[in-house]
């Protein structure tokens, strides 16, 4: 009974010190033991998106253990233009492969740590499955800015996008643009990163930089 006490005290310890590190270095791993997957990741400057198709899907690690927490991942950063130089639309969707339990896409800046929600943690905007627009300010100030919005889950395509003119942040649903009207990047914001939180193994959602969207970018100008 002793040795079998002492063991599984190593183990936990050992598991701890594992969580630490990936903790520290701020990586996609995190203490649900889910790593972030993501294929061809996204060009660092978007100057000349293409027909890009990024997946991205937690996975168990090599232990198999398991912990109460998220996992989010970046692609690479949408660069803030000057007050004089801002024009355009950023924009991003996501087709949800499986939605498990909850998944949140969104933008962040690099002080979002990555076992955070992107809303939920520091500089980032969300929309999430159950229905909810988040953001949390520098300072560390959460609000919850709508909560009727529509749920969506596997199947649906979701979209987060940012007007660089008036700084308005926007989602969309399977096309249509949800109707948020008060939901702004503050004024000397860091890069953004779209991002997405995801929680549940199997969960899996298929990222499109574009140019071809169901959402009609058109409809921006």
């Amino acid at each position: 009974m002793r040795e079998n006490q002492n063991a599984l005290a190593e183990k936990m310890s050992g598991i701890e010190a594992k969580l630490e590190k990936l903790i520290e270095n701020g990586k996609c791993e995190n203490q649900n033991g889910l790593t972030a997957k993501i294929e061809n990741g996204m060009p660092e400057n978007q100057k000349a998106p293409s027909l890009m198709k990024n997946m991205a899907t937690p996975t168990r690690n090599a232990t198999g253990e398991r912990f109460p927490d998220f996992c989010s991942c970046r692609a690479g950063p949408i660069q803030m233009p000057s007050s004089d130089g801002r024009i355009g639309i950023i924009y991003t969707e996501y087709r949800i492969l499986n939605n498990g339990l909850i998944i949140i896409i969104g933008l962040s800046t690099k002080e979002m740590p990555l076992n955070k929600l992107v809303g939920n943690g520091r500089v980032s905007y969300g929309y999430s499955d159950i229905g909810k627009i988040e953001s949390t300010n520098a300072n560390g100030n959460y609000a919850n800015i709508l909560d009727n919005v529509p749920y969506f889950g596997t199947g649906n395509v979701v979209g987060c996008g940012l007007n660089l003119a008036t700084r308005q942040l926007f989602f969309t649903k399977n096309g249509q643009r949800l109707n948020i009207t008060n939901l702004y990047v503050d004024e000397g914001t860091a890069d953004l990163y779209p991002t997405v939180s995801l929680y549940d193994h199997g969960n899996a959602v298929e990222a499109n930089f574009g140019p071809n969207f169901e959402y009609d970018l058109s409809k921006e100008f």
